[in-house]
């Protein structure tokens, strides 16, 4: 095998990371047999003192591990104490605000929490499951659809490249978030499986043009279809007022309340760059809506938000 890494081939860089991951593997089990008993909550500084210390003025700090300034992390927990959260014994409500927000924030394992906290992983889960029901009770207060009087968002207003857009209310799109099916229930891993061969949820959301949710659909499984979750969210309350739309991609049906692009045509930036490059123009009308239409639901979503 070269020894040149920018001579190896492609054959050869998946035998090295193969190889890398085996050793790794086996090196991290050798660890484990022989430090697992070692592993103790005996640091010095605590959880409670931790996070009472980045909220005394720290908000750079804040930001990072948190994703909120400290005034909104108080807040957050002061929203938190009126919907009956409490504290766990020991745990103090701003710790366990802290660790949700770390687990669901950067996905951080609860372990590793558990860890960082000083709790065991079982306290960590005890407190998730309390801070995330006290969330939920906020979701009414946060999570409303517009009505038929929603005023038109200042990047559709006329004079805009998105003006011809402005009675629409955001996009609606559907996302797969990875699953873990009972690895014994053939029919449940089935269920989830979706069209990647990998297990997934599908979740269906409607956000506005500021970013914000307006609805979310979760618990489908990976092999539903996307219309086939809107149609069911439709029946189930999402009301879209009349002569308003949202934005849709090619995976939903085209209706006067959810507006897609033209069949047949790109739609993807990346599709359209591709045919361009061969005419550099565009083919016809439906080309043009279609690549603004894009714009609005994809570019328009993903701008930077003002501070």
């Amino acid at each position: 095998m070269s020894s040149d890494v920018n001579s190896t081939s492609d054959e050869e860089m998946e035998d090295l990371i193969i190889e890398a991951c085996a050793w790794w593997f086996n090196a991290t089990q050798v660890c484990m047999r022989d430090n697992w008993n070692e592993v103790r909550n005996d640091m010095k500084v605590t959880g409670k003192e931790w996070i009472l210390n980045i909220l005394d003025n720290h908000h750079p700090r804040c930001y990072e591990s948190f994703r909120l300034s400290t005034d909104n992390f108080n807040i957050l927990c002061d929203e938190l104490r009126e919907k009956g959260l409490v504290s766990n014994g020991d745990v103090i409500i701003e710790e366990q605000v802290a660790m949700f927000l770390q687990i669901v924030g950067h996905a951080t394992d609860m372990r590793k929490v558990g860890e960082d906290f000083q709790h065991s992983t079982e306290t960590v889960w005890r407190c998730f499951n309390k801070v995330l029901h006290c969330v939920l009770l906020m979701q009414s207060d946060y999570i409303k659809l517009p009505g038929l009087n929603a005023p038109i968002h200042p990047e559709l207003s006329e004079g805009t490249i998105y003006a011809p857009f402005k009675d629409a209310l955001g996009a609606v799109d559907g996302t797969h978030i990875l699953a873990f099916p009972d690895r014994d229930d053939e029919f449940s891993k089935e269920r989830f499986r979706n069209s990647k061969h990998g297990y997934s949820q599908n979740v269906m959301a409607a956000v506005d043009f500021d970013g914000n949710f307006l609805a979310v659909v979760a618990g489908w499984e990976g092999s539903a279809h996307d219309n086939s979750i809107l149609r069911k969210a439709v029946e189930d309350g999402f009301v879209v007022p009349s002569g308003k739309y949202y934005l849709v991609d090619g995976g939903y049906a085209n209706t006067s309340e959810f507006l897609g692009p033209y069949r047949g045509k790109p739609y993807q930036l990346a599709e359209f760059c591709a045919q361009s490059q061969n005419q550099n123009q565009y083919e016809c009308p439906e080309d043009l809506f279609n690549i603004t239409d894009m714009h609005s639901s994809k570019t328009l979503l993903r701008r930077p938000l003002a501070s």
